[in-house]
């Protein structure tokens, strides 16, 4: 040691010798460390963090349930990383989650999955309304959300209503709030389109892009989207059914137009939803106008004072599947009572009669 310190206070070269077994001792220690630390970050690197997807060779989360047009739109639109939190008992995008998915032309069912917000405060059942038995009416707006929705839910929720909605996409920026407000609240919405054109004078393209940037905002502002459209003005044609179809999408238009858009004045609207009201109708209004939504109280208590009974469209048609593309003016009406029943059921004061009824007749008078 002595001869290596005066080496190196000559400026010489400096050598020390360590014996083999110490430097073996040493390599394996050093191996020892350096294989543990290795599996410890192996270990914390296997497993996904928590509330977000492991991505794919690409870079990019994957897309959650890739046959369903919900899921697609989303991944499209870069909504395709989980919220942290529980996991879900349906995907992101609205639709069924595993073997349980209900058939893709069963609208009527799929629109239940897409129709609650994520995160919104499960609402109470509804009792199961059989259509074919009670009087039903479904009363529609369209055109919105406008200025005036948010007094239209108000005046709904006061009076536990639901409706069905049908937006157009332009009028959707800066009132997601009030999209998202309909669907927590258990109304129904659908795609009026982007523009409100004429469908049936456009190009397939157009007719798809006005539907998909309408369904598109939808997403955006609810997370969900809706299998339900409503061609403006009524204006459809084959075109437009096969554009709906490839969408999965069921055309609903109306059996009562109140034509509110066109008489500004809130007693004639009222008077008009009442009065022209059959069971199983769809009634054609637009919450964009003033008047109209002034018109609702009326409405309800006059349709209530006759019997009816209010429900969304997919209420409407209860076990009746919704099929792509096709048209749907009203629902169906009550089943007539059975002629055991009518001969029963004879007016107060009207001489009874002296035998029985012929066979598969009913008495006058009803």
């Amino acid at each position: 040691m002595r001869d290596v310190a005066q080496k190196a206070a000559n400026g010489g070269p400096m050598s020390v010798t360590v014996p083999s077994r110490t430097l073996r001792r040493t390599m394996v220690v050093v191996a020892a460390v350096l294989g543990l630390g290795w599996l410890s970050g192996l270990g914390a690197h296997s497993a996904a963090p928590t509330g977000r997807p492991p991505a794919t060779a690409g870079g990019t989360a994957p897309q959650a349930a890739p046959g369903r047009p919900a899921a697609r739109l989303m991944a499209r639109a870069g909504r395709s990383a989980v919220p942290p939190g529980p996991p879900r008992s349906r995907p992101a995008g609205g639709g069924p989650a595993g073997p349980a998915a209900r058939p893709a032309d069963d609208l009527t069912a799929r629109l239940w999955y897409l129709a609650s917000p994520p995160g919104a405060k499960a609402a109470a059942p509804r009792p199961r309304v059989d259509c074919r038995k009670v009087k039903c009416i479904a009363l529609t707006f369209d055109d919105g959300p406008g200025p005036y929705t948010a007094k239209l839910l108000d005046m709904l929720a006061a009076r536990h209503v639901k409706v069905t909605f049908f937006l157009i996409g332009g009028n959707i920026r800066g009132r997601e709030a009030l999209v998202r407000r309909e669907l927590a609240e258990g109304h129904v919405i659908g795609d009026h389109t982007w523009s409100h054109p004429s469908l049936d004078s456009l190009s397939d393209g157009a007719i798809k892009s006005q539907l998909t940037r309408t369904l598109g905002e939808i997403r955006r502002a609810s997370g969900h989207g809706t299998v339900l459209m409503r061609p403006p003005y009524g204006a459809t044609n084959r075109r437009v059914a096969v554009v709906a179809r490839g969408m999965h999408m069921a055309q609903i238009l109306w059996s009562v137009d109140t034509n509110d858009w066109l008489d500004r004045n809130s007693a004639i609207v009222a008077h008009r939803a009442v009065s022209w009201a059959h069971p199983g109708d769809i009634i054609l209004m637009h919450d964009i106008h003033p008047t109209t939504v002034n018109a609702v109280p009326k409405i309800l208590a006059g349709l209530s004072r006759r019997g009816f009974t209010f429900v969304t469209v997919p209420e409407l048609f209860g076990d009746r599947s919704l099929k792509p593309g096709q048209t749907y003016f009203d629902g169906p009406v009550p089943r007539p009572k059975s002629t055991r029943t009518k001969a029963a059921s004879h007016p107060k004061g009207a001489p009874q009669p002296t035998g029985p009824a012929p066979s598969g007749t009913a008495p006058t008078g009803h």
